[in-house]
């Protein structure tokens, strides 16, 4: 807010993260592909950027720090790539193709591959192989990094998501049209197997992919503030029933990701066709950009809502996490990875 003339006070967060719609605005913010332009010496200068302000902010107190208009636009655009492209817990930028602000380029090319009509066996087992590729390298980018896998152990988990996901996909796809149900019916249950593979062999990829988080733990803080009401992190140690929970969020929300996209699209894609909108010579090109524009906007507007729905801090309290924590007092915090 300017308070004072022409000026704005940035210690002030700019999202309540504390809220849903907070939550839904930093995402939209942070998972948007304009910051994949960015280059390696602008992030680099956007984390000089945030840590200095973060001081400055620091120091200044309970005062505010105020700055004009062109300054709180490069603070919030250096706080936007930090936040869309470095790792919190480890200061390094994401792999690009891996970011979260990749999610809809990457995930374009891949569910319009596994949504073209009468897909081969060798199809759906290709573009099944693909999508838990991507979510294999996704999830171990974005992961909470209080735990490192061995190179084995993320050949294990790959090669478990992968597998799961091919059966689920192949098993469903020969399923389907042996059913002795009406045609319509089964042209719409033969669009949704890509969803139930897809989401179900997502929960095994990050399950797999993220089970030390569950056996080991992840580091666990409380929150104190001083006298200016800046907060300092107090670490507590790893809990493994903080891990579990991590994972069983970030699974969800993944969950939540795919309806839109590998549902709707389907499904309106179906009524269309039974309208005869793709009539004529050009009729299955048009019909190929519809389905990838629906695709496009659902992977856009969808993941957002989808990931914000649990927070990034994570809260929860000693008697809920059991063991060495079960007496403390006041909220305990993790970060959930995404």
């Amino acid at each position: 807010m300017a308070d004072k003339a022409g000026l704005y006070d940035i210690s002030k967060p700019k999202y309540d993260l504390n809220t849903y719609g907070g939550r839904l605005s930093y995402f939209y913010s942070t998972t948007s592909p304009l910051t994949l332009l960015a280059s390696t010496a602008e992030l680099t200068q956007a984390q000089s950027d945030v840590t200095r302000y973060d001081a400055a902010i620091k120091a200044a107190g309970k005062a505010g720090y105020w700055v004009d208009a062109d300054e709180r636009e490069r603070f919030d655009r250096a706080k936007q790539l930090v936040n869309s492209s470095i790792h919190p817990d480890t200061g390094k930028p994401v792999t690009l193709p891996f970011r979260m602000s990749a999610f809809v380029p990457t995930n374009l090319i891949i569910c319009a591959g596994m949504l073209m009509p009468n897909p081969s066996l060798k199809s759906v087992i290709l573009w099944q192989w693909a999508n838990q590729t991507l979510n294999v390298a996704v999830n171990h980018a974005n992961a909470n990094k209080s735990i490192e896998m061995s190179n084995s152990e993320i050949a294990t988990a790959y090669c478990a998501a992968t597998a799961t996901s091919v059966f689920l996909a192949v098993g469903l796809t020969t399923l389907v049209p042996r059913l002795r149900i009406a045609p319509a019916t089964k042209q719409i249950l033969a669009r949704l197997v890509p969803f139930v593979s897809v989401a179900s062999a997502g929960v095994v990829n990050i399950s797999c992919i993220r089970w030390k988080e569950m056996r080991d733990g992840v580091d666990v803080f409380q929150v104190q503030k001083d006298e200016d009401d800046n907060e300092e992190k107090l670490p507590l140690g790893k809990s493994p029933k903080a891990g579990q929970m991590a994972v069983m969020q970030s699974a969800a929300s993944r969950v939540l990701t795919n309806v839109p996209t590998l549902i709707l699209p389907p499904v309106v894609m179906t009524l269309l066709e039974k309208r005869g909108t793709f009539v004529g010579p050009r009729g299955h090109l048009y019909s190929n950009l519809t389905q990838l524009t629906l695709i496009g906007l659902c992977l856009g507007l969808a993941l957002p809502p989808a990931i914000a729905y649990f927070p990034q801090r994570a809260q929860t309290t000693g008697e809920k996490l059991g063991g060495e924590f079960k007496d403390l007092k006041g909220p305990i915090y993790f970060n959930k990875g995404l």
